[in-house]
């Protein structure tokens, strides 16, 4: 297993831990939680404001990018069983067809 960086912008510290690590990491200067960084993305030197400024800016980024993504994600979900509901509404009535809409009907409850 490797290591991962933890980054703090604040102070531009940077903390490694094992990837299998789940919890809040403080920084190790000011005790505020870090931002992951991973393991491929190199921490610029302290010295180097524009890097640090650049790298949280990309983060940042990412970060709408991936929230974007599972929106898209949840939106087309939610519109693929609106439509399968819709599809098995319009079928013949009988038992297997009332009890797959009322399954369908509850992922899309629980889903808002």
């Amino acid at each position: 297993m490797g290591t991962a960086a933890w980054v703090c912008f604040d102070c531009r510290s940077a903390v490694r831990r094992n990837t299998a690590h789940d919890g809040a990491v403080p920084c190790p200067t000011c005790g505020k939680p870090c931002a992951y960084l991973g393991y491929k993305i190199p921490v610029p030197p302290k010295d180097k404001e524009r890097e640090w400024a650049t790298l949280r800016e990309q983060l940042a980024r990412e970060r709408m990018e991936s929230l974007l993504a599972s929106h898209a994600r949840t939106v087309r979900e939610r519109h693929d069983l609106e439509q399968e509901i819709a599809r098995l509404e319009a079928m013949p009535e009988n038992e297997g067809r009332r009890k797959a809409i009322r399954v369908l009907q509850g992922k899309l409850e629980r889903m808002t």
